[in-house]
C-alpha cells in the first residue's frame, strides 16, 4: 500500500554501495544488484521523487565509458521499475582531479560533496530541500546533502564503515542506518 510522506517530497540517493550493492567501477549492468529490501520501501512512497546522484571517476579515470555508466543506469531503473519505483533522473559527476581523461580531469562543483547537481534538480523540479534528504554511504553523500539543508541518512552498507567516523566528526547530525531500507524507514514513519 502506497502512503503519503506528508514531510518528504523528494530524496537523492547515492548509487554505488547505497542503492546498488557495491561492485567497484560497475562497467557491466548485468553486475547490478538492488539493496536488500529497498526497492518495496521505494515503491509504498507515493509522492516522493527520486534523484539518483553518483560520482563516477572511473569516467575521468578512463576506466569507464559514457555508454556503460548509461547502461548500468538504466538497468538500476529497470529493476527498479519491475516495483513502478521512477527515478526521476541519474545525476551523474564524471570528474575527478586526478582523472588520466584531460577533459574529466578537473575539480567541479559537481562532484559530491559539491552540490551543483542537487542544485539543479531542486530548481528544475522546484523542491524545497528542508523538505528532501540525502541517503549515502560516503561522507561526500551526507555533506551534500546536509550542505543544503536536507536530511541526511549515513548508511553502514557499501563503503559506509571505513566512512562512520568522518562522518560523526564532521556531520553528527547525520542520522544512522545499517542499510538503506531503514534508512527509508528513519525517513518516513
Amino acid at each position: 500500500m502506497k502512503r503519503r510522506n506528508q514531510a518528504l517530497d523528494a530524496l537523492f540517493l547515492d548509487r554505488d554501495g547505497t542503492l546498488i550493492v557495491e561492485r567497484g567501477f560497475l562497467a557491466d549492468p548485468l553486475g547490478v544488484r538492488l539493496s536488500p529490501g529497498a526497492a518495496p520501501r521505494l515503491a509504498a512512497l507515493e509522492g516522493v521523487k527520486l534523484f539518483v546522484v553518483t560520482n563516477q571517476s572511473g569516467l575521468a579515470r578512463g576506466l569507464l565509458t559514457w555508454p556503460q555508466v548509461e547502461a548500468v543506469n538504466a538497468e538500476v531503473g529497470r529493476r527498479l521499475s519491475r516495483y513502478r519505483v521512477q527515478v526521476e533522473e541519474f545525476l551523474v559527476c564524471p570528474h575527478h582531479p586526478d582523472g588520466a581523461v584531460p577533459e574529466l580531469a578537473r575539480r567541479c562543483r559537481c562532484r559530491k560533496p559539491g552540490t551543483l547537481l542537487h542544485e539543479r534538480a531542486l530548481r528544475a523540479h522546484g523542491l524545497d530541500p528542508r523538505r528532501c534528504a540525502a541517503i549515502g554511504d560516503k561522507v561526500e553523500d551526507v555533506a551534500a546533502g546536509l550542505s543544503l539543508g536536507m536530511r541526511a541518512v549515513h548508511v553502514l552498507s557499501g563503503h559506509g564503515r571505513e566512512h562512520r567516523a568522518r562522518v560523526v566528526a564532521g556531520h553528527p547530525e547525520a542520522l544512522l542506518a545499517p542499510t538503506l531500507a531503514v534508512a527509508l524507514d528513519l525517513l518516513t514513519t
